[in-house]
């Protein structure tokens, strides 16, 4: 009996987009549901490491991409980029933060509460496919080898371990092979 692949669930870039628009961008919610989907596709976290990021890490920053060591799954540490898109958003979403003195957490809620954020959200703009907060890491890695980006690069943003760990998101990209082998021998 062969060894099933496992299969993964991801968003194209323009579904990404397609959410993070559909939100109103007044609100504190709406701001936070924002922030926390762009930062989630940005910078391909876990949900549990983006619910650990504490708001002093951005006070300092500048709009420009900005480097953040974190600690990750099982204790390893990486360094995570935030673009300067997640940042606006960020910032946006911080200047409406009342609990900013009483509370460190940049995004204070549950894992559970962010879950069924990112279903209402995606079902709000129409998007069919199961989404959860960990389709958008999937979705960045898709999306960076769809762009060409080496693998070794993809499972440092990831976090991974093992180089085996994102041989997942190959079979994706291994689709466009026969495209690519069509043009080059007709």
């Amino acid at each position: 009996m062969k060894n099933q692949k496992r299969t993964i669930s991801f968003l194209e870039k323009k579904e990404v987009e397609k959410i993070i628009s559909s939100i109103k961008p007044e609100g504190s919610r709406n701001l936070r549901d924002r922030a926390l989907i762009t930062v989630l596709f940005s910078t391909g976290l876990r949900i549990s490491e983006a619910l650990a990021l504490e708001w002093t890490d951005f006070e300092e920053q500048t709009g420009k991409t900005m480097e953040l060591p974190i600690i990750g799954k099982g204790g390893w540490q990486r360094v995570i980029y935030f673009s300067p898109e997640a940042l606006k958003a960020v910032s946006e979403y911080m200047k409406t933060r009342n609990d900013i003195l009483d509370e460190q957490l940049l995004f204070p809620i549950t894992s559970r509460c962010a879950q069924k954020m990112v279903i209402e959200r995606a079902k709000a703009a129409g998007i069919t496919k199961r989404v959860t907060p960990h389709v958008f890491r999937h979705s960045l890695a898709t999306d960076l080898l769809k762009q060409g980006v080496d693998i070794r690069f993809v499972s440092e943003f990831l976090g991974h371990r093992s180089l085996n760990n994102t041989m997942i998101y190959t079979h994706i990209v291994n689709s466009q092979l026969k495209d690519i082998h069509k043009k080059l021998y007709k």
